[in-house]
C-alpha cells in the first residue's frame, strides 16, 4: 500500500503490479577537461530526480474519475514510513484488463525519503542522522542574547530578537513565525549539514535549546 496526497491505494481501491518506488538517484556532475592530460575532473553537483513508472490495476471501475484526479500534480508520497515528493505530470490511458482497468503511469520523485513522522525533536551535544546519505536539517534555537555554536563543524552565532528562530539549511533561510530574520544571523556560505552517524554539537558562548527536524534522510 501507498499513500499519495494522504489517500490511500486502498482507498482509490488500486493495486500496484510492483510497489517499486526505491531507486537510487543519479548524482549530477559536470565533466572538466584538462588540456594536455588524459581524461577528465568530474565534479560532483548534487542529486537528480528519478523518473520512474507505475502499473496500476483498478479494481473498482466506478473509481476512474477518482484516479484520474488523485494522480495528477504534485504532492507527498508516502510508502514504508518513509516520505518523498512525487509529480505526476504525463497523461496516460486507461485500458481493459479482463473486468478491470489498468493503466502504466509515469512519474518524477525528488532523490531523498523523509520519516513520515518527522517532528521537532530535542538534541545538545550531538545529532544522529539515522539515513543513509547527508541531510540539510531545519534547526529550531530557542533563546535570548546571543549563541555561538558549531554543528558538525559548521560555525555560526545567531542574535535572538524573539523567542526563536527556524533555520532552514536546505533553504539558506531563517524565520520567526514567517519573517525573514536573516539579519540576525552570522554564517559564511556553507550551512549545517549531517552525515551519517552522529555529528557533534559544540556551543561556544551563549546558551539555546536546540531541536532539529528533516535530520535524517535516505536516497
Amino acid at each position: 500500500m501507498f499513500k499519495f496526497k494522504g489517500i490511500s491505494s486502498d482507498q482509490m481501491k488500486v493495486i500496484a503490479k510492483e510497489e517499486d518506488f526505491i531507486a537510487r538517484a543519479p548524482q549530477r556532475f559536470e565533466e572538466v577537461p584538462i588540456e594536455g592530460s588524459d581524461g577528465t575532473i568530474l565534479i560532483p553537483l548534487g542529486y537528480g530526480q528519478i523518473q520512474k513508472e507505475l502499473d496500476l490495476q483498478i479494481l473498482d471501475v466506478n473509481k476512474v474519475d477518482e484516479v484520474l484526479s488523485w494522480l495528477n500534480g504534485e504532492g507527498e508520497l508516502e510508502f514504508n514510513g518513509r516520505v518523498s515528493k512525487v509529480y505526476f505530470y504525463d497523461g496516460f490511458d486507461v485500458n481493459r484488463f479482463i473486468t478491470l482497468k489498468r493503466a502504466k503511469i509515469s512519474y518524477i520523485r525528488d532523490p531523498f525519503w523523509y520519516k513520515v513522522d518527522d517532528a521537532y525533536v530535542d538534541v545538545a551535544i550531538s545529532v544522529n542522522n539515522e539515513g543513509n546519505i547527508y541531510s540539510k536539517p531545519t534547526i529550531k534555537l530557542i533563546g535570548s542574547g546571543t549563541v555561538d555554536m558549531s554543528i558538525n563543524g559548521i560555525r555560526f552565532n545567531y542574535s535572538f530578537a524573539d523567542p526563536f528562530v527556524e533555520i532552514d539549511c536546505e533553504r539558506m533561510k531563517e524565520t520567526y513565525n514567517g519573517l525573514s530574520r536573516s539579519r540576525n544571523i552570522e554564517i559564511g556560505l556553507e550551512y549545517p549539514h549531517l552525515i551519517p552517524g552522529n555529528n557533534p554539537i559544540v556551543i561556544h558562548s551563549g546558551t539555546c535549546t536546540i531541536q532539529m527536524k528533516r535530520k535524517d534522510r535516505w536516497l
